[in-house]
């Protein structure tokens, strides 16, 4: 049952593993490094733009492996942009709203290859929600990008369920996508698991979100005739980032601080103060 994945996971993680520390070479002699700050969580300066590693290892496995219709042409074309827009945010920090209207833009391309709630039969409906799970998922994977191998282990984890998910439902056009990228994952949290040697960026992290908004708006899961199982399964596997986002945006908002600034106020850094 496994074996049509196997080689694209191997690849995809083959190449996270040999890009990532290329990556994180050459972003050192550019000097291209975060260093430690009160609202960051790091404590050592630290290589950036481990997205690209992600983003290189996910589109060729893609590219090659995925059936390229109208509709994964879109994605690919969405992903690079967002992807752009996350390098460029890298560099030199582009405001949050210039940020938002670009995830906006990003998600109405894909939302014009296709990309739909088809349990919503009006289009006036489905495409605005569409729209605004994908820019949420990316965003919710952008605050959560704040400890080490956090928004990468949880986007794995999230991928490898999705896939099994997809096998099990019989939906093997979702199930490759999502392993691809568990295997992208996978293999750049070998260097950025805690102390992490390379940050994603928001280069990586948008575009994990992005991917995983994608997906989950595809599937068998629109088409069930189980309602519980159209409504939930993107959002019981999507849970982490989603409540971590909603708990901190509103804890922001009580103390009257901008919710997309960098804080020590995520859920992760609470349970690591608990001690776990």
């Amino acid at each position: 049952m496994f074996k049509p994945y196997l080689i694209p996971f191997l690849l995809s993680f083959s190449l996270a593993i040999i890009l990532t520390p290329i990556v994180k070479r050459i972003a050192i002699l550019k000097g291209c490094i975060a260093k430690p700050r009160e609202d960051r969580w790091n404590k050592n300066p630290t290589a950036l733009f481990g997205g690209i590693a992600i983003f290189i290892s996910f589109i060729i496995p893609y590219a090659i492996f995925v059936r390229l219709d109208i509709l994964n042409i879109g994605i690919i074309l969405a992903g690079c942009f967002i992807f752009g827009v996350g390098i460029f945010d890298d560099i030199i920090h582009i405001k949050p709203y210039t940020k938002l209207l670009a995830q906006i833009v990003v998600a109405a391309l894909t939302v014009s290859f296709g990309i739909k709630i088809n349990m919503v039969p009006y289009p006036l409906i489905s495409m605005p929600l569409a729209i605004f799970w994908m820019v949420a998922i990316m965003n919710s994977f952008n605050l959560l990008d704040n400890m080490d191998g956090l928004s990468g282990g949880i986007g794995a984890i999230i991928g490898m369920v999705l896939f099994l998910f997809s096998v099990i439902s019989g939906n093997f056009e979702v199930g490759l996508p999502a392993l691809i990228l568990a295997g992208s994952l996978l293999g750049f949290l070998r260097y950025n698991f805690n102390p992490a040697k390379i940050f994603m960026g928001d280069s990586g992290s948008m575009f994990i979100g992005f991917i995983l908004g994608v997906i989950t708006l595809q599937g068998s899961w629109k088409e069930s005739a189980h309602l519980v199982m159209v409504l939930f399964v993107p959002i019981l596997v999507l849970a982490v980032p989603i409540f971590d986002t909603m708990f901190v945006a509103f804890v922001r908002s009580v103390n009257s601080r901008k919710v997309f600034e960098g804080g020590k106020d995520h859920i992760s850094h609470r349970m690591v103060v608990l001690g776990l």
